[in-house]
């Protein structure tokens, strides 16, 4: 695909129906090299443009940060062990659909396609919370995931709508609002659920994507840009089928039996469909992921270093919920026996922490490249992870532990995408950005069911149908956290990329 310089006509192109930026005045047609001029607009036009599309933005970063304090709760309402798929299932929807949602977009319109997955998203959170037994709530949840191609689509358009002046306003303010979320999400999130359960939390995602989804449609403008490609049904499909198959097989994993023909022969079948997807994808034009880009280095260690550090982060946030919600009467090694409420004093400060550490690695990475900063931020979630592996029976040494592992943990955030940008040439930053994401959704997808399982070793009692935890899980599961940010720190310790200013890898 080749990009105009927005001024003048330009040679046809016949993947590319419509360029250019509004800004420039020039909305190129590329099989006419006509050029109609564009209206101009307001400085206070495009901020509010920006406004609504950082809100919309922040809806995906709630359907993590609202949902996982209200786990233990709905996990009781429900009488389910089986209350990891809450999260699996968004994830994996999320993977998977988000890179075939971005093409479609290309093809229709970014506006189109961000009203579409904010309907999913309010569709699915209603569903969820009126839902009468686990199954449909799972079936709402997943629905939910098509919803966090909202984020993509949402910079996508940005680029393609905004003045150049403000493009680069526009993405900091875009990021840090969806990095504020961590802070102010669980303060919302245990207002919702001490005052009206799991399904206040679930109705409140369905209303706002709604009222945002308004203000998009009455005031966003549509892209002028229009990409003619194909979409690889057939490899979402054997991805999304394969990772499921997996993940399946490894929550039922314990109870089948690690040993048994059942728990084989669906693993076995997972595996079979990941490898059919692989050499599916080799054979197609316009694959899914193109596994091509994963032949380099750089980008073999980025993808380690999101897949890792997006696990540790679920793991983190997870874990937590269920410490600072269990009773301390239960008399385990674990539990705070407080409120979801509760959690945002803890979480907060590490969300300063992890915002504040956003900056500083734009910083870093133009002195001295984006490996430095990853390097200390998987130290430091290491460091903390396994502080709470030791203890994490008492506010104090839970809040320390959380915030050495937040100060890691914005580290690593803010500098994978630099490292994206360095790991590759400009020609192929757009399909390692979309690998590096659907890794890193993959990533939180599988913690999660690694958490469960876990934990579901060390299961002590059930009350009305629920796990009651041993403390021995939670402490495996702080390790295999540490053990992760070991492999992020290894990886990156290896790097080749990312050891000069940002600005200058990025020009090479």
């Amino acid at each position: 695909m080749s990009a105009s310089t927005g001024v003048g006509p330009v040679k046809p192109n016949n993947d590319i129906e419509v360029v250019g930026r509004p800004e420039a005045g020039t909305v190129v047609d590329a099989a006419t090299g006509e050029a109609p001029p564009t209206p101009a607009r307001s400085t206070g036009y495009w901020i509010g443009v920006l406004v609504i599309l950082a809100l919309l933005s922040e809806e995906v970063a709630y359907a993590f940060n609202l949902v996982t304090p209200a786990l233990p709760q709905m996990a009781t309402a429900f009488g389910t062990t089986q209350i990891a798929w809450v999260s699996t299932l968004f994830s994996l929807a999320g993977a998977i659909s988000a890179p075939l949602i971005g093409k479609l977009a290309d093809r229709q319109g970014k506006k189109k396609w961000l009203l579409i997955t904010a309907g999913a998203m309010a569709v699915g959170s209603a569903i969820v919370a009126l839902a009468p037994t686990f199954e449909i709530a799972l079936v709402g949840r997943t629905i939910e995931g098509f919803g966090i191609a909202i984020v993509p689509i949402t910079y996508s358009l940005m680029r393609d709508i905004f003045p150049k002046k403000l493009m680069a306003l526009a993405v900091s303010v875009a990021t840090a609002g969806i990095g504020i979320t961590t802070i102010v999400g669980p303060i919302f999130a245990g207002l919702l659920i001490d005052n009206f359960g799991y399904r206040g939390v679930f109705t409140a995602l369905a209303v706002f994507p709604v009222v945002i989804g308004a203000a998009l449609f009455f005031v966003v403008p549509e892209t002028p840009i229009r990409v003619r490609t194909s979409i690889d049904w057939v490899g979402g499909l054997l991805l999304g089928a394969s990772i499921g198959v997996l993940l399946y097989a490894l929550g039922e994993g314990a109870t089948w039996g690690w040993d048994s023909a059942t728990f084989v022969l669906v693993a076995g079948l997972g595996v079979l469909l990941l490898v059919g997807w692989g050499f599916y994808e080799r054979r197609i034009t316009e694959p899914l992921i193109d596994l091509v880009v994963l032949r380099s280095r750089g980008v073999v260690t980025t993808v380690i270093a999101q897949f890792t550090g997006q696990a540790v982060i679920v793991i983190q946030f997870v874990l937590l919920a269920y410490i600072v919600q269990t009773p301390i009467a239960l008399g385990l090694t674990y539990g705070l026996g407080q409120d979801a409420s509760y959690m945002a004093r803890i979480t907060a400060v590490a969300g300063v922490a992890s915002v504040a550490m956003g900056f500083l690695v734009g910083w870093l990475a133009e002195r001295s490249g984006a490996r430095l900063p990853n390097l200390a931020g998987f130290a430091l979630m290491a460091l903390g992870s396994a502080s709470l592996a030791v203890q994490h029976d008492t506010t104090a040494w839970i809040l320390i532990g959380y915030l050495v592992y937040g100060f890691g943990g914005g580290l690593v955030s803010a500098a994978i995408p630099n490292l994206v940008i360095s790991a590759t040439p400009l020609k192929l930053q757009a399909v390692t950005a979309t690998t590096v994401g659907v890794v890193g959704s993959l990533g939180s997808a599988v913690a999660v069911q690694l958490i469960f399982v876990i934990l579901g070793g060390n299961v002590i009692n059930l009350v009305e149908g629920a796990p009651i935890y041993g403390g021995g899980g939670f402490t495996a599961v702080y390790w295999l956290a540490t053990g992760l940010a070991v492999v992020g720190l290894v990886a990156t310790a290896v790097m080749r990329h990312g050891r000069r200013p940002a600005s200058v890898e990025a020009a090479a």
